[in-house]
């Protein structure tokens, strides 16, 4: 169900009335919200509902116990009814739609049942057999650490299955082949729930803080299942944290016209990203990728630039989409991009880009690592593991590792020359050779941001080298569709240009009725007239 589709706006047209009307109970508000995130999560496939309820009990038991809490039976029993009532209702929906297909329902619910029912048994008996165990611990410290473990483990277990279990597979048999040992390895045909990583480090992040004693854990399940599966968000994030968004979910919010307005127009805004600027680049990169042999240099780098455009249309026009329809409830998300291709700087352009992510990298990764901590070539250490499990993050393949170790690689480099700290000393005396040094180390990191993004986009290393031999040969420069990039690329440039300062923001804010409607009015004409023929689905929700 993509926030851009008919069927979301007949899903959001009924769901918003029936929240208006219940929002101000705050239990029916959250459970409405559990049903609705239900809906829109199952609308691909109803079978891993079972996983989103599996992730939400667990955590609920694990982050009481990591706080120090002893699990009392009443907890246990919600946990376990919660988690059957969704699993059956996605095993009686599963059933019904293959019978809608014209199978026979109880067939399949019985060839089905092992996915669906048998996981959750074996759930509930894990919650059991870990309630009775670690209950008994009398250390608190120990029964606190043993809790944050359990959560981390499973948690990382279930991922790794999903998402890791083919490519790790596969790459180990292909680095033995040549040794003459056969595994004997067949993948699995595995289908990758939606937003997994997103929901998993979300919950992992809440346990983690309530064992650093940062959060109190409530003792409510539906509070933290509205909040885990908060349906803006739940496929493609903000990762949020628990101390910004469950106090939300506690309390009545008011909902006023400023907020409905901002809501309508960071929803219009993302939409434009999404289906004018990302779905028209793909239109240009997406054929040069599959075939980079075919193409000039230039064209080469039209299709780099054109995907380095595109992936930001789409994930932060996602992110817009998702922060003005929690608007419109009264909810407020984290900003996850801040114009980061203005950055001039790699650790500027993480501060920048996807932040939800590299503030939980930072804070749950690489300080457990031990941060700046302990002499430079560990902390050197700490950033390349912690930008390479950030790429590994992003999916299973080699691409997303290289695109990783590049960006950690970069940043060592600016951190062994110090070129932060004194990029920031120059700009801090202001002046023409602030302004000079500034543009220079824009223009220094944005071709290896557009470099790194060539990996990315890749879906073999051989692929990616392929493009980047192709663009270093500098053929025809000229040639390619640039006039087609730039009719798209400039004016969303030339957009964030204006917001790259706080006082055209704050200008528009306050600005007449007729401009301000005047620009609603082109934005408009804009997605009614340049939306792309054929609509792609969101890039990251296949992480």
């Amino acid at each position: 169900m993509l926030f851009f589709t008919w069927t979301f706006g007949a899903f959001f047209a009924i769901f918003y009335p029936a929240f208006l009307l219940v929002r101000k109970n705050v239990t029916a508000r959250n459970l409405l919200l559990i049903l609705a995130a239900c809906i829109f999560y199952g609308w691909w496939d109803v079978r891993f509902l079972a996983l989103l309820a599996f992730t939400s009990a667990l955590d609920y038991l694990t982050a009481l116990g990591a706080a120090g809490h002893r699990i009392r039976r009443s907890q246990l029993l919600k946990s376990s009814a919660f988690l059957s009532i969704v699993s059956i209702a996605g095993f009686v929906a599963h059933c019904l739609i293959e019978g809608a297909r014209g199978r026979d329902p109880i067939a399949v619910g019985f060839a089905d049942a092992a996915l669906l029912l048998l996981p959750a048994v074996a759930a509930i008996l894990l919650f059991i057999v870990s309630v009775a165990l670690l209950n008994r611990v009398a250390d608190d410290a120990s029964r606190k650490y043993r809790w944050l473990l359990l959560s981390v483990i499973v948690n990382l277990a279930v991922l790794a299955f999903f998402k890791y279990v083919n490519f790790f597979g596969e790459s180990l048999q292909e680095a033995l082949a040549p040794l003459g040992v056969d595994l004997g390895f067949v993948a699995l045909n595995i289908i990758l729930p939606l937003g997994i990583s997103f929901h998993t480090f979300q919950s992992i992040g809440r346990t983690i803080d309530t064992w650093r004693g940062k959060l109190e854990p409530s003792t409510s399940l539906i509070e933290f299942a509205a909040f885990l599966t908060y349906f803006p968000q739940i496929l493609a994030g903000p990762i949020e944290r628990a101390n910004h968004m469950l106090p939300q979910f506690r309390s009545v919010l008011p909902i006023n016209a400023a907020m409905l307005r901002s809501g309508m127009m960071l929803f219009l805004w993302g939409l434009f990203k999404k289906i004018v600027i990302a779905d028209n680049m793909a239109i240009i990169a997406n054929p040069i990728f599959d075939d980079t042999g075919a193409h000039s240099s230039g064209t080469l780098i039209v299709a780099a630039l054109a995907f380095t455009f595109q992936i930001y249309g789409d994930f932060s026009g996602y992110t817009d989409m998702a922060r003005g329809l929690a608007r419109l409830m009264g909810f407020e998300l984290r900003q996850n991009f801040n114009l980061p291709y203005f950055a001039r700087t790699p650790s500027e352009f993480w501060q920048r880009w996807h932040i939800s992510l590299s503030q939980w990298l930072r804070d749950y990764l690489y300080i457990s690592l031990g941060g700046n901590r302990g002499g430079e070539r560990k902390t050197y250490r700490n950033l390349m593991l912690t930008m390479l499990l950030g790429g590994l993050w992003h999916g299973a393949a080699w691409t997303f590792v290289f695109w990783g170790f590049l960006h950690g690689a970069i940043q060592v480099i600016y951190r062994f020359f110090k070129l932060d700290d004194r990029i920031e000393a120059v700009s801090a005396r202001g002046g023409i050779r602030a302004v000079a040094t500034n543009l220079v180390a824009w223009a220094a990191l944005m071709p290896v941001i557009v470099l790194t993004w060539i990996y990315f986009r890749a879906e073999t290393m051989v692929e990616g080298n392929a493009m980047v031999a192709g663009i270093v040969r500098l053929h025809d420069l000229t040639d390619g569709p640039w006039a087609t990039w730039a009719f798209y690329a400039v004016p969303l440039f030339l957009i964030e240009c204006g917001l790259r300062f706080a006082t055209p923001r704050e200008a528009y804010a306050r600005a007449p009725f007729f401009v301000r409607y005047t620009g609603v009015i082109a934005l408009l004409f804009a997605i009614v007239v340049l939306t792309a023929p054929a609509g792609q689905d969101f890039i990251y929700f296949d992480f």
